[in-house]
């Protein structure tokens, strides 16, 4: 998969945002509810293991940070399967490899951006669903877990009643998002965007992210959205930064979605 646009946040020094987070993380740490606060880690667009993708996950490991990985079925075969799990380590403890869509590719004519959209019917949504879980399972066996991410962090209703049927345990998506999931499909949504941010200017791009931040740990849970093909050296060096910000700060508890479900 070619590189993507990089957000203008990641086009400051990273002197320049390290010194503007230092300067506000006291005031940030004390906005953190009595209780604390869950802190996840997510990254989207997985199964073409490359160079971005083996930064990123160098600095997980680095961190001992678990990560959801939302693998895209139709983009993963036997050799790419055989790099990601060399790339991960003989350790996958800290990896939940789990279904990002099926092909990862827009099926509405107009509007917002679905696979799994409105205007799809419920047997090829299933049938699309299904063969990705199984192309996972037979790929990645005990490793995959049942979690749907869908692209563009939105589906419709029906293809969350299609999850339930086929077994899987919970879905992950961007906050305040609708439809409402079925109550047995829990919602673990990210919050936090990290990597496609749209702010005109890196400026801007610092107020937004640490507003988001603001936001996120008020409401007790700090969903961290990653994409590695958007990732250039400063935006890494910022992960960096920020993991041994989070590890060292009393009251955020850093968790592996796996263990969010209820």
């Amino acid at each position: 998969m070619p590189s993507r646009p990089v957000s203008a946040i990641w086009k400051n020094n990273i002197s320049t945002l390290t010194e503007s987070f230092d300067l506000w993380w006291d005031d940030f740490s004390r906005s953190i509810p009595q209780d604390g606060c869950d802190v996840f880690f997510r990254a989207d667009d997985i199964g073409y293991p490359g160079r971005q993708f083996s930064a990123m996950i160098e600095i997980l490991k680095e961190h001992n940070t678990p990560l959801a990985q939302a693998i895209a079925p139709a983009w993963l075969n036997e050799q790419r399967r055989d790099a990601l799990l060399e790339e991960l380590g003989p350790d996958l403890k800290l990896w939940c490899l789990h279904q990002h869509g099926y092909r990862h590719i827009n099926h509405e004519r107009t509007g917002k951006k679905f696979e799994f959209g409105p205007s799809r019917e419920k047997n090829v949504i299933a049938a699309e669903l299904g063969r990705g879980k199984g192309k996972l399972t037979k790929l990645l066996g005990a490793h995959f877990s049942p979690i749907f991410t869908p692209p563009w962090n939105r589906c419709s209703a029906v293809t969350m009643d299609c999850l339930v049927e086929l077994g899987f345990k919970a879905i992950s998506r961007s906050t305040n998002v609708s439809p409402q999931p079925p109550q047995e499909l829990p919602d673990i949504p990210v919050n936090i965007d990290l990597h496609t941010m749209k702010n005109p200017s890196s400026e801007q791009g610092i107020k937004t992210l640490q507003s988001l931040m603001e936001d996120a740990v008020k409401s007790g849970i700090a969903g961290f959205m990653l994409h590695h093909q958007r990732m250039n050296k400063t935006s890494q060096l910022f992960l960096h930064y920020l993991l041994a910000k989070i590890n060292s700060t009393p009251g955020l508890r850093v968790k592996d979605i796996r263990d969010m479900l209820p």
